[in-house]
């Protein structure tokens, strides 16, 4: 059997920025494992940035794990102050929109696990979309139309 194995230290991380404060550095343990539907990113923020635009996840469970720096979990409309060690879980059923903060003086470090879904959708309602991961594309909130065709709404 393969051994799959990978020295953090040498998987090379990436930047990415949605504009504005919210850009970050990420490095994508998951996928430098081989690893097909468990994702695990090291995402190190920068004083003064967000994680991510805020959102929710309508599939996909995530466990947040701080393990550097201070900061803040928006959560909603609250605001929870965060240091290593502090851990949150988000499943498919919680409606917080979410997104971390770096309000110290030094890199806010998260570790971020979660599911790796082709037909994941995340919400970002402050932009008005949701990126649909099967389309590989973001589609406006506002252009969406209610279906007939649930699996609700087809129940006899």
């Amino acid at each position: 059997m393969a051994l799959h194995h990978v020295r953090i230290d040498g998987i090379a991380p990436f930047d990415y920025d949605f504009g504005g404060n919210i850009r970050a550095r990420m490095a994508d343990v998951g996928r430098a494992m081989g690893s097909q539907t468990i994702g695990l990113t090291i995402q190190t923020v920068t004083p003064g940035c967000q994680s991510s635009r805020r959102h929710r996840h309508v599939f996909q469970e995530e466990i947040l794990i701080v393990t550097a720096g201070t900061g803040t979990l928006l959560h909603g409309e609250t605001q929870v102050p965060v240091r290593p060690g502090d851990c949150f879980c988000y499943t498919p059923s919680d409606t917080e929109l979410h997104t971390f903060e770096n309000t110290g003086t030094d890199d806010l470090v998260i570790w971020a696990f979660g599911n790796r879904f082709r037909h994941e959708v995340c919400l970002y309602p402050d932009e008005g979309v949701a990126f649909v991961e099967g389309l590989g594309a973001e589609i406006p909130l506002a252009a969406a139309v209610d279906s007939a065709w649930t699996e609700e709404r087809r129940k006899r």
